[in-house]
């Protein structure tokens, strides 16, 4: 993307409709100096008539030109004010997440979209949930930007239980009016998109495909190789889709997924420090998805204390966060590989598509990056 600012981010398509394509040429709020020159000649010419029927002669002619043209000038005058004061108002696009404290790669997410909005004279506007995954404080975020939707150019939105708030997030859409993207979880069907809407990311169950191959190369020979999936009912795809890859290429695993752990680093290490417990002796535990690495280092945390059960244990996560990548790199950790999620490379694709989709420009609904394993050498 090229810097400083640009226009590009003041034009409305108009496959948004006539309030943001067609009819925005007049619009008092977004082209205030067009607006004004429009109306400022067709009230002077409308008073240069009604005034033509009360007076005669080229003395009324004169007039009538002097009242006319001291309208418009007038006119004029408050618009290019107005235009001033239009330009000093901020442009603004709208990042919501669904969660903050448990999401600890948003803030690099942030950090790279805050520099390239920042570079088209764009701010940021973050707006963080009460709790984290709760769909309701996003709802009420939601509702707070609609009331103020003119302060906004666009959004990106990282939706929490979009399966259960599917209809609130179409209607938000459409009465925002402005591009919206959607990254991290996919909210609809590609046919269900509003016209002012697509989604760029990860797909979510390939993130779970890709750790569930690395784990059937790292347990191929393995007699009857036991695996914890340890796991949140948020992006089931990922432990869904790990469970399909083991169990069609180790027909004699044995999986066990705990659910309950809602991606946070103390249930991870809880549920994995009462599994190891409840192995009967002789038993061992092979390996361990985490489908965030915050889980994967409660793992590693709870896996700390040596024991016969656990000595060959590896552990996989997901996202790619630097102090996963850090205890990979000692190859002393049990956390030997993370599937990577480029926050880097996804926030430069979200501000590309928003600048594509501003532009008016074709673009597709559903885009997915490809994700990578960051592991051991």
């Amino acid at each position: 993307m090229d810097g400083g600012a640009s226009d590009r981010w003041l034009r409305w398509p108009a496959c948004y409709g006539p309030t943001e394509g067609s009819m925005a040429w007049l619009d008092r709020e977004r082209m205030p100096v067009r607006f004004t020159l429009a109306t400022s000649v067709t009230s002077g010419l409308t008073v240069a008539t009604i005034l033509k029927v009360f007076s005669s002669g080229i003395a009324g002619s004169a007039l009538l030109m002097w009242f006319a043209l001291t309208m418009g000038g007038a006119a004029l005058v408050a618009g290019a004010a107005a235009a001033l004061i239009h330009r000093r108002r901020p442009r603004r696009v709208f990042f919501m997440t669904s969660a903050f404290i448990q999401k600890y790669h948003v803030a690099s997410f942030v950090q790279r979209l805050h520099r390239l909005l920042d570079r088209d004279g764009i701010d940021l506007v973050l707006k963080v949930p009460d709790r984290d995954y709760d769909a309701n404080a996003q709802s009420h975020h939601l509702r707070r930007i609609l009331s103020r939707r003119r302060d906004y150019t666009g959004g990106i939105i990282f939706a929490a239980e979009a399966h259960r708030f599917h209809d609130d997030l179409i209607a938000f859409c459409q009465n925002f009016g402005r591009p919206v993207v959607f990254t991290d979880v996919e909210p609809f069907d590609e046919d269900k998109y509003p016209k002012n809407a697509a989604f760029i990311g990860y797909d979510t169950g390939e993130l779970g495909e890709l750790a569930g191959q690395w784990l059937v190369k790292h347990l191929q020979g393995t007699d009857r190789p036991r695996v914890l999936i340890v796991a949140s009912h948020e992006h089931a795809a990922r432990q869904q889709r790990c469970q399909q890859v083991l169990r069609s290429a180790l027909p004699d695993v044995h999986i066990t997924v705990n659910e309950g752990c809602a991606f946070i680093r103390a249930r991870a290490h809880d549920a994995v420090y009462a599994h190891v417990r409840q192995l009967a002796p002789g038993q061992h535990l092979d390996a361990i998805f985490c489908t965030n690495d915050e889980m994967a280092l409660g793992a590693v945390d709870a896996l700390s204390t040596p024991s016969p059960v656990t000595r060959p244990t590896v552990v996989v996560g997901v996202d790619g966060v630097a102090e996963a990548k850090a205890l990979i790199g000692t190859r002393t950790s049990p956390l030997r590989a993370t599937v990577v999620q480029d926050t880097h490379r996804l926030a430069g694709s979200v501000v590309d598509l928003l600048h594509k989709m501003h532009r008016g420009h074709p673009f597709p609904k559903r885009t997915r990056l490809a994700a990578e394993i960051h592991e051991t050498t």
